[in-house]
């Protein structure tokens, strides 16, 4: 459709699940597409097929939760994008266990991911944002920071974390022209659930289950479809739109 023609689009977490299909849901939309993660060889094929897309895609190396990287990686994206339009802020990490089992290296690791990482590229981008008189940032959610869940305590707090945060960021910067939502995933079949599944030690039979029990449309969600709600929500089809928790998840919170 072309709502991005001519955008510049950073996507953190880039190079595999809802982090991939955005970049290339943006691509195929006609923008320039930074993919920033820290498996290189990824996201140079993820690079590679934004470009086959329709769009342009160039791969970049960073460490979210490293503020030197994030600022040299923000103003190298903008020396050879010549700008920053979107930002989907994708970068996440997930780790099961209760407060018991989770060490405080991988609370603070979660954390300095999950949302130290989102601060500081938000941080980052929204300067450049305003000199161009504004733009849209999409965080990634989750339903997991809408409610609880058993054995993921790090993980639920980082995303109720994000989510508020989103909010806040909405507020702050409203009249500077950038509108900031979050996408709130369910189940999705990416891969990036199974530290929960091995935690439970639950088979392939047992998710099938738990979500046919749980999620009313009884199938997990695809990137793609996650990636169409970003797209949404960064483009001008939604420009009256700010602050929100777009959740996606299949019917999941209905039914909990």
């Amino acid at each position: 459709m072309g709502r991005f023609e001519g955008k510049s689009v950073l996507v953190t977490g880039g190079a595999h699940g809802i982090g991939r299909a955005s970049a290339l849901r943006f691509a195929s939309e006609g923008a320039s597409v930074a993919i920033v993660d820290l498996r290189v060889e990824e996201s140079e094929r993820v690079s590679e097929e934004c470009s086959a897309a329709g769009g342009r895609g160039r791969a970049y190396r960073a460490d979210v939760a490293d503020a030197d990287e994030v600022a040299a990686l923000v103003a190298r994206i903008v020396d050879e994008l010549g700008g920053i339009d979107v930002l989907h802020s994708n970068a996440g990490r997930l780790s099961a266990g209760t407060i018991q089992e989770v060490t405080l290296e991988e609370w603070n690791r979660i954390f300095a991911v999950n949302v130290t990482g989102m601060y500081l590229v938000v941080r980052a981008v929204v300067p450049v944002m305003q000199s161009r008189g504004g733009g849209a940032i999409v965080t990634t959610g989750s339903v997991s920071g809408l409610f609880g869940e058993p054995a993921l305590v790090a993980y639920t707090a980082s995303k109720a974390a994000v989510i508020n945060l989103t909010r806040q960021l909405a507020i702050d910067f409203a009249s500077t022209g950038i509108r900031v939502n979050s996408v709130c995933p369910g189940w999705v079949d990416t891969g990036f659930n199974d530290p929960q599944f091995a935690h439970d030690h639950m088979s392939a039979d047992d998710v099938a289950v738990a979500i046919e029990r749980t999620v009313p449309m009884q199938r997990q969600g695809t990137p793609e479809e996650i990636a169409a709600a970003v797209a949404f929500l960064a483009s001008d089809d939604a420009s009256y739109i700010t602050g929100q928790t777009l959740v996606v998840d299949g019917g999941l919170l209905c039914h909990t």
